[in-house]
């Protein structure tokens, strides 16, 4: 909890100057800046002061983009050496600026310089600490399955599960070693309004919304684990009738409150409710998010593809058929998949 908090106010610090040197170029002879242009010099002076200050706005743009970057290298990844050299880039700026400022007289700088310091600098080194001390002492993290995270929020209801299923979802992929199915779908359907929404979520969520209608294509479905990470990936290649392949990769995560959460690129993900109904398994979407500098933040179901059910039915040991549809609430049923597969065995794994 204490590292997603640093997390975020790191991430806030790095926006807030972004947003600043942004503004600078169109504020910098703003009344409200008075006060500031009086320490700096004499009235006639104010068009340089103004000057100066509008130009000092990109090279702020640029520290916030920089300072963005690292924080998210850090948090992604727990690089500590990131918030490492966000405080040497602190240290290094700090004492330089403060010195300037008080060669001028000009007082405020130093405040700010200070404030900033202080707020900074002790975040980014605990931060490096942390970090650090999870790489020195913890191992690689277990790959959490499907399965285990399932059985954890269904309870008693795992039970229900048809024992295929279970079998099925227990599995957890080795990095390097997958788990293939391949299969068709049956049908592919997308409304005018579920197209016009695939069309614009096309260059953010490549194949997460396909703006198409098709019929009996092949799909392959890669099913792996990577180092370093506790998710399951899931990389679809639906390889429709007359059209390039469409790939499609999502993973899911457990919530801080025990909520199974699948992301689908770019932070944008939805809360899923599970339950068993003839022992076949049902997931269901309990609202979007997007997930973005720390913050899950909810979206309105309006601004949404809609409602997602998806049914995962058992039909054989080596064979299941899943249907998704998504319905929105003022324009009814905008996407539909349903189609049958299989699990590859193991020669043709190695084949494949």
């Amino acid at each position: 909890m204490e590292r997603k908090w640093l997390v975020r106010w790191m991430y806030a610090s790095a926006a807030a100057h972004l947003i600043i040197g942004l503004a600078l170029p169109w504020v910098a002879n703003a009344a409200a800046l008075d006060w500031y242009h009086a320490w700096l010099g004499a009235p006639a002076s104010r068009p340089l002061q103004a000057w100066w200050l509008a130009l000092f706005g990109p090279t702020i743009q640029c520290v916030g983009l920089w300072m963005l970057a690292l924080v998210w290298f850090g948090d992604q990844r727990r690089e500590a050496g990131a918030w490492l050299w966000i405080a040497a880039g602190l240290l290094l700026w700090g004492p330089q600026d403060m010195m300037v400022s008080l060669r001028a007289h000009i007082w405020p700088n130093v405040w700010i310089d200070l404030a900033t310091l202080a707020l900074l600098l002790p975040a980014a080194w605990r931060l490096y600490r942390i970090d650090a001390a999870f790489h020195a002492n913890a191992e690689t993290p277990p790959i959490a399955g499907e399965g285990e995270l399932f059985r954890k929020v269904l309870g008693s209801e795992w039970s229900k599960l048809h024992p295929d299923i279970q079998q099925r979802f227990a599995r957890n992929p080795a990095p390097g070693k997958p788990l293939l199915y391949y299969g068709s779908l049956s049908e592919l359907r997308a409304s005018p309004v579920g197209k016009l929404i695939g069309f614009v979520s096309k260059p953010f969520i490549q194949g997460a919304l396909i703006p198409y209608d098709d019929s009996d294509f092949p799909v392959d479905i890669r099913v792996y684990g990577k180092e370093g990470s506790a998710n399951i990936y899931k990389q679809r290649i639906y390889m429709l009738n007359g059209r390039k392949p469409i790939q499609f990769t999502s993973y899911m995560a457990e919530g801080e409150r025990g909520e199974v959460l699948e992301y689908v690129g770019l932070g944008l993900g939805m809360k899923l409710k599970l339950h068993v109904a003839e022992g076949n398994l049902h997931f269901t979407s309990d609202g979007y998010f997007w997930d973005i500098l720390g913050w899950r933040i909810p979206l309105p179901g309006i601004v949404t593809p809609g409602k997602t059910y998806l049914r995962h039915c058992n039909e054989a040991p080596n064979r299941f058929n899943i249907r998704i549809e998504i319905r929105h609430a003022l324009f009814g049923t905008t996407f539909v998949q349903a189609g049958l597969f299989h699990e590859r065995r193991k020669a043709e794994q190695e084949a494949a």
